[in-house]
């Protein structure tokens, strides 16, 4: 199986941002305050990512915190309808912490090659940054691999 893989962070916003930029976020557009931000931000690195042409994509606790932060960042209505905006950046609270650390949670069917930071340090990352608005960011360039990735732990930065 063929794919690409990349390191994923969530990142913890505090500053302002304009619905315009989040809106471009969420949708793959540049936003230069958005990328400036997502880089100087309080990071945690989640672990790999792998996209493939399969359907579904190969399952990992990675995957599911990108999916679960897409989802609730391009339609936030279904979590909260007092949300004006269609694009936001999720706030951080014990509804979404709770949800985050579910999804990260290890499942029997996992990509077993996946990287993977360790449950309790996101946990800790999250308890840190409570109230903070999260979003998922990569820093590196996709590669293409055959998978043979080795399992690590990620780190806060």
């Amino acid at each position: 199986m063929d794919g690409w893989v990349q390191d994923l962070w969530l990142v913890a916003i505090v500053e302002d941002v304009s619905d315009d930029d989040v809106r471009r976020w969420w949708n793959g557009n540049e936003t230069a305050i958005l990328d400036e931000l997502a880089e100087t931000a309080p990071g945690f690195r989640l672990g790999t990512i792998l996209t493939t042409s399969e359907d579904p994509e190969p399952g990992s606790p990675t995957r599911r915190v990108f999916e679960l932060m897409f989802l609730r960042g391009t339609c936030p209505e279904e979590f909260d309808r007092n949300v004006s905006a269609p694009y936001v950046l999720p706030v951080l609270d014990a509804e979404l912490r709770a949800a985050l650390l579910a999804a990260f949670s290890p499942q029997p069917e996992d990509h077993v090659l996946m990287e993977v930071a360790p449950l309790d340090d996101l946990a800790a990352f999250l308890d840190r940054h409570e109230g903070a608005r999260l979003a998922t960011h990569s820093w590196a360039e996709t590669v293409r691999v055959s998978p043979g990735l080795r399992r690590s732990t990620g780190r806060d930065r």
